[in-house]
């Protein structure tokens, strides 16, 4: 049966890709996430680091941490040239071969953004073995069309300031959207709509939703936030690597599209305890919520900080498969979003046998 969502879910979807947060600039994403899931808690705060931790209380004493992380892959401004061109440092996992001749869009010290292409040399000026070869990311420049250093400075660009290539979050048709951030925005979403749907209902277990900065360089946010959670189990929501396409072959593809879910068996950050994993299939199976394992070893989340802090917990990760990852746009289906949500929702109201 084909998934229609509500024009609730893609507005939600379509307003957190669009929404600037790259690693250590979170604030807007936080805010907006505020505003969301305020009729479904009894409270939230925001700790030192920025992350946003909110409880819903059950009856129990025991701790369910949903974590997802905020940030995006971005960029910062490293130095600004005499002419007025910009260059810049990576903030997560870029490959180099995708940025050139993308736009980009900083961030300036009033909150304001600026528009400016990622510039590289035309194919006439260069040398035939040049044409063969990736820029090298410390080569490349932003152009915002200024003419001085001082022009820059007057826009409110300095070094340090933040940036992003962004591009407006579409659908594609009724199954798939489109948009940058969806690693983890995705992950954020599902948080919220799980916090939505369990509005109304008395849980044996605490539950600690946590909106992570900083995942992407570091796994920072999370390790701090389970420190003053202390949960006894947990679950880092996703947006992972999907690579069922041409000339990928299925060792090397952790998920595909429209196969629902994916639990993790093991990354480079985790190896969940066997019994989360059967468990989370057992739930899966008895709601008849199609899902999948993702391969391993590839990619680290939260959940690998968060198994490892104080006490120590019960950690797995549940993740929507998004193509493209850590690039300017990612694809899902709707379909695998709805299902993760019902699962995750189904974990919650159940996970309490497991403990």
């Amino acid at each position: 049966m084909r998934y229609e969502p509500g024009e609730e879910t893609l507005q939600l979807l379509r307003t957190l890709s669009e929404a600037f947060g790259v690693a250590g600039f979170e604030d807007e994403v936080r805010t907006l996430i505020q505003e969301r899931i305020e009729p479904y808690v009894d409270e939230m705060r925001v700790d030192a680091l920025g992350n946003l931790i909110a409880y819903r209380r059950g009856r129990g004493e025991r701790v369910l941490m949903l974590d997802a992380h905020m940030d995006e892959i971005g960029f910062m401004v490293s130095y600004i040239e005499e002419g007025g061109f910009l260059r810049f440092a990576p903030l997560g996992g870029w490959d180099a071969r995708i940025i050139p001749s993308h736009a980009l869009t900083i961030k300036t010290s009033s909150g304001g953004f600026v528009k400016g292409a990622i510039g590289t040399p035309p194919p006439h000026i260069l040398k035939p073995e040049e044409r063969e070869k990736p820029f090298p990311l410390e080569e490349l420049f932003v152009d915002i069309g200024a003419t001085s250093r001082e022009e820059v400075e007057k826009l409110g660009i300095r070094i340090g300031s933040p940036a992003v290539i962004a591009y407006p979050f579409e659908r594609l048709n009724e199954d798939v959207v489109m948009g940058k951030a969806l690693d983890d925005r995705v992950g954020c979403a599902v948080l919220i709509e799980t916090l939505r749907a369990l509005k109304d209902e008395e849980l044996e277990v605490t539950v600690a939703a946590n909106f992570a900065v900083c995942e992407e360089v570091g796994l920072r946010g999370a390790r701090t936030a389970a420190f003053q959670i202390e949960p006894d189990l947990a679950l880092a929501l996703e947006g992972t690597v999907a690579a069922d396409v041409p000339g990928v072959p299925p060792t090397r593809q952790p998920t595909a599209l429209g196969k629902g879910p994916a639990l993790t068996v093991a990354d480079r950050s985790l190896i969940p305890h066997p019994k989360l994993v059967e468990f989370l299939l057992g739930v899966a199976r008895d709601e008849e919520i199609p899902c999948q394992l993702k391969v391993p070893p590839f990619g680290s989340t939260d959940a690998g900080a968060i198994q490892q802090t104080g006490k120590g917990a019960i950690a797995g990760v549940v993740s929507v498969p998004c193509r493209y990852i850590h690039s300017p746009f990612s694809l899902m289906r709707l379909e695998d979003f709805q299902h993760t949500v019902r699962l995750v929702v189904a974990f919650t109201r159940r996970c309490q046998e497991l403990l």
